[in-house]
């Protein structure tokens, strides 16, 4: 094998070997965003109102915001998600 065979055979094999772990990354990190939303609908489905909602939402902020590293503080996802709505908060 010449050795410009073998750059390009040890080139691909490095290559896919990254590839597949960025892959196995993302499956991760996709079962656990996955998993803290279900905790989310949890947690907004014992509310009864929007106030209850804000409650619980805020609990479960407190409580994975850490984990998530969402970049946007409470206030500010509680508000943009609501932007659109013509509701009264």
């Amino acid at each position: 094998m010449s050795s410009d065979e073998n750059y390009l055979l040890v080139k691909e094999a490095l290559l896919g070997h990254i590839r597949e772990l960025f892959e196995e990354i993302e499956s991760e990190v996709a079962r656990f965003h996955e998993e803290k939303f279900a905790m989310l609908e949890d947690a907004l489905e014992g509310a009864s109102d929007t106030e209850e909602l804000q409650v619980a939402f805020a609990q479960w902020f407190n409580d994975h915001a850490d984990d998530l590293d969402l970049g946007y503080e409470l206030e500010e996802i509680w508000n943009n998600a609501l932007d659109d709505l013509d509701v009264d908060m």
